[in-house]
């Protein structure tokens, strides 16, 4: 039983902080492109 206990202790979410990373990346590249459109029709301050 105690051998049990620690094996959910060490669990590592590996699936999710793959897909969070893919998220993030996503999010990131979609406000680049959006940002490169604005600077380009001069739309920023």
């Amino acid at each position: 039983m105690a051998k049990k206990e620690k094996e959910e202790d060490e669990f590592r979410p590996t699936g999710t902080i793959a897909v969070l990373t893919i998220f993030v990346i996503t999010l990131i590249a979609i406000w680049a492109t959006i940002y490169a459109i604005l600077v380009g029709r001069g739309g920023t301050l």
